[in-house]
């Protein structure tokens, strides 16, 4: 809908920012890794089994008079059927693995949610995928039983040979023919775990174009460095940071990335527009009237009244007034009308001050902790 590049800068007092990634989910492989190495352990615990079924066998023959076509009969239906129990049990717990390492998406925060929608593989896609996969779990159950049932009811070596060649096959052709589902969960694999955590903080994000002193701004607030984290949110990454009294964290800073001023946004502008709509308590918007940042005073006065269309908690701070000369000083009398609704900040200190005291108004009353007096 319209461009608006967002940074929010802060971390620990006098330390390094630290952030803590809510997921970490396991690496999911296509489709055929599954298969294949379940197959293999089952080929390899095949042999260990045949060993074993022989010699149960041989003891059986010495005991009573039994036919030695019979006898080779069942020991084959024996380790087939030891076979597609041991291959059921491995792609199960295999499948299994990966359902249990994804959050549970109908108790995820909202926040997440709106994130993940955003991203090449939404909420609605990865549930349908992880529904996939527990349907192919039931299904090869149900081959199982199946075959199992005929394979204790079969009299030939055959039928026993005919049998394993269609349950393998059945079962191959599962994994081949939902192979789309297992990248598309690897895909929202990758997204969800670079996603940080949210703290239950009040949460200001910080507007305006590049090099209007946003990160000055935040680092006189926060007395912290700015520092970048890898998150799928912008090309430069996301920054958390808070500030802190009496290492007590009260407000959650978040830097989101640019929305563009196009009919519809791309997934990183969509990020934006999720933070500054739907989680940002309010905005505090930086105008450069030094114009010293490339982007004049009325571009700067266009991008302030579209960002009020979707976050109108907005609150104004002056960078860079200590440079500024008379044309400036013009600028900014010109602009004063424009300006009046809003509150209007020229010292960090003050608009930290301010920021605690309004984070202070969001506490909500718990009677839960009112102490008794006696």
């Amino acid at each position: 809908m319209f461009y608006l590049f967002f940074r929010i800068i802060g971390s620990f007092i006098n330390l390094n920012l630290l952030v803590i990634y809510m997921f970490k989910i396991s690496k999911v492989e296509e489709s055929s890794f599954y298969i294949d190495q379940a197959m293999k352990s089952m080929q390899e615990y095949a042999t260990k089994e045949r060993e074993k079924i022989g010699e149960r066998f041989e003891k059986s023959i010495g005991t009573f008079r039994k036919d030695l076509n019979d006898v080779n009969i069942n020991k084959r239906k024996d380790l087939e059927l030891q076979k597609i129990r041991f291959l059921n049990d491995r792609l199960n717990d295999s499948l299994k693995k990966i359902i249990k390492s994804f959050p549970n998406l109908s108790k995820t925060q909202e926040i997440y949610l709106n994130l993940i929608n955003t991203s090449d593989v939404n909420v609605a896609e990865i549930k349908d995928a992880l529904a996939r996969l527990l349907w192919i779990v039931n299904t090869i159950d149900e081959f199982t039983q199946t075959t199992e049932s005929k394979l204790k009811k079969t009299k030939t070596q055959a039928t026993i040979g005919f049998l394993m060649k269609k349950y393998l096959g059945k079962v191959n052709s599962l994994f081949y023919k939902n192979k789309t589902f297992f990248r598309r969960l690897d895909e929202a694999r990758k997204f969800i775990n670079k996603l940080p955590t949210f703290e239950d903080l009040h949460t200001i994000a910080i507007a305006g174009f590049p090099n209007v002193g946003k990160s000055t701004l935040m680092k006189k607030m926060t007395g912290s460095n700015v520092e970048i984290q890898d998150y799928p949110f912008t090309t430069k990454g996301l920054m958390f940071g808070y500030i802190k009294e009496n290492n007590i964290k009260y407000i959650q800073f978040i830097d989101t990335p640019g929305l563009l001023g196009r009919d519809k946004n791309n997934g990183i502008e969509q990020r934006a527009e999720v933070i500054i709509t739907k989680y940002a308590a309010s905005i505090i918007f930086v105008i450069d009237f030094t114009e010293s940042c490339g982007y004049s005073v009325e571009s700067q006065m266009k991008l302030l009244k579209k960002t009020q269309e979707v976050q109108p908690n907005i609150v104004i701070y002056l960078s860079k007034t200590d440079i500024y000369n008379e044309e400036n000083e013009d600028i900014r009398k010109q602009n004063e009308v424009k300006l009046k609704k809003y509150q209007i900040f020229t010292d960090s200190d003050i608009l930290r001050k301010y920021c605690l005291d309004e984070q202070k108004k969001t506490i909500k009353f718990d009677p839960t902790k009112l102490k008794v007096i006696r």
